[in-house]
């Protein structure tokens, strides 16, 4: 009878340290625009605008490759914004098993019979990284 007891007690410990404490990111949204290069070609670019201390920023985002523009074409045919999904994943190196975390960038939009498209990004510059931290920062205080 005393072990049963004690099983359920560790049972219940266990549970208690499986608990974690999320954050809760704001939704951003990603928009596209065109402009005209040099070669007189349209491109597309793709941002997030918002606000941080009172100044209107722009962070900008591209394809993780080259590739990336046709997925990023047909995902912007289903919506005319994009949700912003932003992970954190893991590392392990193989030689010296030492683990780093890094962001991952996702861009998603549903299609009217719910089928969802999904593309990954990266903002464009290390400035990029920065405003959106900000923007994201900003937008947690006021929530």
């Amino acid at each position: 009878m005393e072990k049963k007891e004690n099983e359920i007690v560790k049972n219940e410990v266990a549970e208690t340290e499986v608990k974690e404490e999320k954050t809760v990111v704001p939704t951003l949204y990603v928009e596209r625009e065109s402009f005209v290069g040099n070669d007189g070609k349209e491109y597309w670019s793709y941002f997030v605008k918002g606000k941080v201390r009172n100044r209107d920023v722009k962070v900008d985002f591209s394809p993780k490759d080259k590739g990336g523009y046709e997925p990023l074409d047909i995902l912007f045919d289903v919506q005319p914004k994009a949700q912003l999904i932003i992970g954190k994943e893991e590392m392990t190196d193989n030689i010296t098993g030492k683990k780093s975390t890094y962001s991952t960038y996702t861009l998603k939009t549903v299609d009217t019979d719910g089928s969802e498209y999904v593309c990954g990004v990266k903002p464009s510059r290390d400035s990029d990284k920065a405003l959106l931290g900000m923007l994201i920062n900003t937008l947690k205080v006021k929530a």
